[in-house]
């Protein structure tokens, strides 16, 4: 049998054994193993990194009020830069050396303090000079999402290390609770902000490039698959928050005021965010002349066809399809019929859009048998689309 390749790393210095060095807990045995890993943090990960751990411990770990670390943190990045080294190797083995903590309280605090009070009084006083620069709101958005990108690339780097169970990686429950309120806009600007990761993490994934089988040779098959997927929920999660905020709006006041006492009943599953699709304002249903749903449970995709005795009359009040309590009415029970999908992820987006033309090409492209449609909606059908 040949023997295994050993795999390269992307490090000059070998990496410590992280997962080995967690489970220490005798304290002078801590601080031999942590003092061993100095200088690999210190030569083999990048300043931006080191300075990021600093803040997050300071914010996260410090235990100080909340006014001493806003002043802290008006220190500038150089200043975090050594202390940033105990951080980084903190969060990656879980223990300090009590006199390295002790010195961050005791000393390196009230420098950070003084330090960053000059810095906070010197800004104030150029901005006093300066006129007031008009931050754009494509800017400020950006701004309000920046936590949540940053604590979602800090799971990348754990993902890296075979440290993270994507499993528990939940984006669009994360957009949910997250303040100030994510809407569709931020959602794009979340999506094109990780495009550039993505992109990479589909050509690690291909694995077909020399640059990218040296700088990621680490990785094992599984760790390049979850790499792709962990992007994926992202995108996913950012589609399905776009798609639920558009139809969650006020809907506008129909001309036929019975439209919402119609619809009220109504049961209907409002998005699903596995396949990052989300149900159309119910009252578009009464009256259009042909209804798609998608049942989530049964994985059938379906289309409704209103009844057509007079094309003349389908635009007047009152024709086309309607709603009676939770069932769908006035359809034609010969041509309204649904098709089981086999791979729903990968075949769902065929059914979103405003193009009715190309729902019909990829109903008709499904080898599943048809089945006569029931007009029972409930709280497992997306209401995809109607025309």
């Amino acid at each position: 049998m040949p023997r295994r390749k050993k795999e390269r790393s992307i490090y000059v210095t070998t990496q410590p054994e992280w997962n080995t060095l967690r489970l220490i807990t005798e304290p002078e045995k801590q601080e031999v193993a942590f003092r061993s890993c100095e200088y690999f943090v210190r030569t083999e990960i990048p300043k931006k990194k080191i300075v990021n751990s600093c803040k997050k411990w300071i914010k996260d770990a410090s235990g100080w009020n909340k006014e001493d670390i806003k002043v802290i943190l008006a220190n500038p990045d150089w200043s975090f830069s050594s202390a940033g080294i105990s951080t980084f190797i903190w969060y990656k083995i879980g223990y300090m050396p009590e006199s390295i903590e002790k010195h961050y309280h005791e000393k390196r605090k009230e420098e950070w303090i003084t330090r960053g009070q000059k810095a906070l009084d010197e800004k104030a006083e150029k901005q006093e000079l300066k006129p007031k620069k008009v931050i754009s709101i494509q800017e400020r958005m950006k701004q309000q999402v920046e936590s949540l990108c940053a604590e979602w690339e800090y799971k990348v780097d754990l993902l890296a290390d075979n440290n993270f169970n994507l499993v528990d990686f939940k984006p669009y429950e994360d957009m949910l609770i997250y303040r100030p309120e994510i809407k569709a806009n931020h959602a794009k600007i979340i999506k094109d902000d990780f495009n550039a990761e993505y992109q990479e993490a589909l050509e690690v994934k291909e694995w077909k490039d020399p640059d990218i089988k040296e700088g990621y040779s680490h990785f094992t098959p599984k760790m390049r698959k979850d790499f792709v997927e962990f992007y994926e929920k992202i995108n996913t999660a950012c589609d399905t928050l776009i798609e639920t905020k558009k139809t969650s709006r006020t809907a506008r006041k129909p001309r036929a005021r019975s439209k919402d006492s119609i619809i009220k009943k109504l049961k209907y599953q409002i998005n699903d965010s596995d396949l990052g699709v989300a149900s159309i304002h119910p009252t578009e249903v009464v009256n259009c002349n042909e209804l798609w749903v998608y049942n989530t449970k049964t994985r059938k995709i379906g289309v409704y066809h209103a009844i057509t005795k007079d094309p003349r009359a389908m635009n007047r009040p009152g024709s086309g399809i309607s709603v009676k309590g939770t069932t769908i009415i006035d359809f034609d029970t010969n041509l309204s019929i649904q098709k089981t999908l086999r791979k729903p992820k990968e075949q769902i987006s065929n059914w979103t859009g405003k193009a009715k033309t190309k729902f019909a090409k990829s109903f008709d492209e499904l080898k599943t048998t048809p089945i006569k449609m029931n007009g029972r909606i409930n709280d497992n059908t997306i209401i995809l689309k109607a025309f």
